[in-house]
Order: C-alpha cells, then structure tokens, then sequence
C-alpha cells in the first residue's frame, strides 16, 4: 500500500491561503495541468489524507515545503515512505529499488527529449538552422540549454552566466532582440562569437525570445539562429544557405502567435529543471540517509512520470 500524507492542522489555513493566492495569480488550472482532479486537491485542503506523490506534487505548485506541511519537521523513526521488503526467496526474482542516481537520471533524459521536440518545433516554425532553449537555474543565476543543437542531430550543454550574453539580455530588458545579418558586426556579439569558437559553428543572425509567466517570471528563453532560405542546397556551405534578411517582423508576428502553445510545457520543463539542479549534487552514504533517499527517489519519480505525460502532446 502506498504511503498517504495529510495537511498537518497547525498548517491547514496556510495551504487554502497558498491555493486562493494561485488563483489570484491566475493559476487554477495548474493542478489539472499535473493531472490530478478536483476532488484530490479538495481533500487536500481540508487536511484528509492524499497519497504521497499527488502531496508532494501539490506543495510544490503552491511553493510549500511539503515535510513541513506534512508535519514531519521532527525526525521520525519510521520511514516516510515504505522500504521494500527483502525477498528471501530464492526462486522469486527480486525487483531493483531505483537510486537517486538513477530517478534523476530518468528525469533528466525525459526533460531532454521533451526540451528537444519543443527545440526541434520552434526552429521548424521560423524555419531557423539551430535553435536552443534556455533555462534559468536560480541557485547559480546562470541560464543553461541541455538542449542546444549540435546540427548532428544531438545536444551540446551550454551555460551562460545570466548577467552575460544576449540571452541575459533579453531577459534583463523583458524584449525581444532581433539581430540582422551580420552578428558579428553587433557590440553584444561577444559572448556568442565564443560559443562559435568553442563549438565550431558560425552565428550570422539571431532572434532571442525571453518568455514568461502569467506573474511575470522569467521561465525560458528561446534562441533562433540563422534564418535559412527558403529554398537551398543542403550541400551547400552555411554562409550560401542563410537568408542575410534575417528574421523579419512576420517572423515575429508568427512566433509570438506560436509561443503561448508551449508556454505551460516550458513552465513545467522550468519547474523540473530546478528539481534536477538543486538534487544533482545530493550524496547519500550513510546507512541513516535511506529515508532521505526514499523521499527523494519518490519527489523525482513523481516530477519524471508527470512531465513524461505530456511528451506525446508535442
């Protein structure tokens, strides 16, 4: 039997005040976005007990510390979600219990495809030679795509501090920024002229989207390089296959039409990201971090299967 978490009564007032804040703010169809009903999350808020991963999942869309909410501040004995059972018997097959390592991994892998449909569908809607999306983690203030194209058919990671490059730009003046042909000749060029360096591609023009949410937070930004021809020789060297007009204000008009379709799997991309990045440096080694493992191995198993839900819709 999974393991079930109630709203502790001391924090009842807490988590309605938290859900009538979200509507205010616009978000009442976020927990249907999560898959979960109505009836779930009215059990919810009056304190009934709700299995463990739909309650980790809506704390983490009011931005609620959901042991704290549990009530579980205090270290308990037993364990917040159940150990397996060693199977002794021989002749039956033990089921391996995923690590940390392996729950974010499998998160990671799923953000990266679903990063990657979202990559391949903005490009294809411009008609660019690469695009990347970036994402902001927080806790380093840098904005990193796990997703930018190597024009091989994969990925390439790159970071950028989020007080450096055009992306970072973008996001500081809430603007589009449009650069024609030719990049290079643009004062804000620098960073991405060391990107080509390091990765061996050429940047001649560029379109930077910065997107965010309904309260106005950065959630993502998208970055359009190279506007092809609309008729090439995929021979033929770069320089002979790009438009040197560039992106132009239909190019705009079409993306901003375009944006809102993928702003919700975006935020939900945002949300899993930080998960990844504020967990990836957890070591457990201690025979006493196997509960703190558990709890983890769940948070993460929970975030994967609900972002895996959504990759068949792009």
């Amino acid at each position: 039997m999974s393991k079930s978490f109630r709203v502790h009564p001391q924090y009842i007032e807490q988590v309605q005040s938290a859900w009538r804040q979200k509507i205010d703010q616009g978000g009442q169809n976020l927990i249907e976005d999560l898959g979960l009903s109505a009836s779930v999350l009215n059990i919810f808020l009056r304190g009934q007990p709700v299995n463990s991963l739909n309650f980790i999942g809506i704390c983490h869309i009011l931005e609620l510390d959901w042991q704290k909410i549990a009530g579980l501040d205090e270290p308990s004995e037993q364990p917040l979600f159940p150990l397996p059972e060693l199977n002794l018997d021989s002749t039956t097959p033990m089921k391996e219990v995923p690590t940390v390592d392996e729950a974010l991994g499998a998160l990671v892998e799923t953000l990266c495809e679903m990063l990657r449909r979202l990559t391949r569908k903005a490009g294809d809607v411009l008609g660019a030679d690469r695009t990347s999306i970036f994402l902001l983690d927080k806790q380093t203030n840098t904005l990193g795509s796990i997703n930018a194209e190597d024009g091989l058919g994969g990925s390439l990671v790159i970071d950028i501090p989020s007080n450096r490059g055009i992306a970072s730009l973008a996001v500081a003046s809430s603007e589009v920024i449009n650069i024609p042909f030719d990049v290079y000749d643009d004062p804000r060029s620098e960073e991405a002229q060391k990107t080509d360096q390091r990765t061996g591609y050429r940047t001649y023009t560029m379109l930077t989207w910065p997107l965010f949410n309904e309260q106005k937070n950065i959630v993502a930004v998208v970055q359009l390089i190279n506007k092809l021809k609309p008729i090439y020789e995929p021979e033929d060297y770069l320089s002979r296959r790009i438009d040197t007009d560039g992106f132009t204000a239909e190019d705009e008009a079409l993306f901003a039409k375009f944006a809102p379709s993928i702003l919700k799997t975006l935020e939900r991309c945002q949300f899993c990201y930080q998960l990844t990045q504020k967990f990836k440096d957890n070591i457990f080694t201690k025979e006493e971090d196997i509960v703190q493992q558990s709890e983890l191995i769940a948070e993460l198993q929970f975030m994967e299967q609900q972002l895996h839900r959504n990759l068949d819709r792009i």
